[in-house]
Parts: structure tokens; C-alpha cells; sequence
């Protein structure tokens, strides 16, 4: 097992322990959720893809907690769909666990910043490699109900060391959030 899947397993471990102690402490703040993306690959992953854009939708499903109004914690898996050139496809699926702050703006509407890391699987047609990234994201929040709410947002992926290079990937989404 390489030290970054193993880095990024323990992260994970860390967040779901957390999550579980404050799941006892107070299950209001709970969440799950998941939404569908537009990739944006920036740049190409091991000499495939890159440039801007990306095909097939991504994929993000989570969970959090709410700590406050104003902060959670959240943790979960996503796909940032494909890039696809004449050197084959590239591909970057993993975990990931986020800070997540928000300012409501008005009744109902909520501007989020989010700041996080992540443990990414790249494959590509010529290899796979393993990498952990920065993660950054902006979006709004929109709460249809007390347990229901929609969000819009764009999230990007610095991965630091994807075959020797570090690859930028994006991702524009729309999904559901259901709180407990």
C-alpha cells in the first residue's frame, strides 16, 4: 500500500471517528448529501487531457456536521468525470474532508467557502498514480426546507504530486444537502 493511500485512509478513519462522537453528542447537526458536476480539467494528467473542460458528469457524495450555523465539518468521495484527448482518457476519483464556513446572506440564502484536503486516484491510459491535493471552494446554499437544501458551487483540486507534475482540476455542481 503506498504511503499517500495510506495517509489518506487515515485521514478518513479520523473523520469518521469524529463525525461518529459528535453523531452522540448532538444528531441534529448531521448531514448527507451528493451532487452532479461539470468537470473542468485545467490541466493535463500525465501528458492526457487538460486544457480546460472535461466529459461525463462528476460525482460528489458526503456527509458532515454542523458544529454552528456558520461552520461544519464534512468528509466524502468524489469523481471529477474524465478528460479525454488523442492520448488516451485521464480520471481522478478519491476522498476528501473539508472545513466548510458560511455567512447567510439573506433568509434562506447562505454564501459557503470551503478549505480542505484530499487523497486522489488518477488514471490515466498510460498509468494510475496516487495524490494528495488542496481542495478550495466556493458555492450558495439555498434552504428549501429546515432538512432540505440545494447547492451550486465550484470546488478546485491542486493535487501536489501526480507523476511528477501538479495537475488542476475543477468541478462546477449542483446537489442536495439533507439534514438529520
Amino acid at each position: 500500500m503506498s504511503s499517500h493511500l495510506r495517509n489518506s485512509l487515515v485521514v478518513f478513519a479520523v473523520a469518521v471517528v469524529a463525525f461518529g462522537g459528535l453523531a452522540s453528542a448532538r444528531a441534529e447537526g448531521l448531514y448527507v448529501g451528493g451532487s452532479l458536476g461539470a468537470p473542468d480539467y485545467r490541466s493535463s494528467i500525465n501528458g492526457v487531457g487538460g486544457g480546460g473542460g472535461g466529459a461525463g458528469p462528476g460525482l460528489e457524495l458526503y456527509g458532515g456536521y454542523e458544529l454552528t450555523p456558520n461552520f461544519a465539518l464534512e468528509g466524502g468521495y468524489f469523481d471529477l468525470g474524465r478528460s479525454s484527448d488523442v492520448g488516451g482518457t485521464a480520471r481522478a476519483r478519491g476522498l476528501y474532508v473539508d472545513a466548510i464556513g458560511g455567512v447567510m446572506l439573506v433568509p434562506d440564502w447562505s454564501l459557503q467557502a470551503r478549505l480542505g484536503v484530499a487523497e486522489g486516484r488518477l488514471r490515466t491510459s498510460l498509468g494510475d498514480d496516487n495524490s494528495p491535493a488542496i481542495k478550495l471552494g466556493l458555492g450558495v446554499q439555498y434552504d428549501l426546507s429546515k432538512n432540505t437544501a440545494l447547492r451550486l458551487g465550484y470546488e478546485h483540486y491542486r493535487f501536489t504530486d501526480a507523476f511528477g507534475s501538479r495537475p488542476d482540476v475543477g468541478q462546477t455542481s449542483l446537489g442536495l444537502k439533507f439534514r438529520f
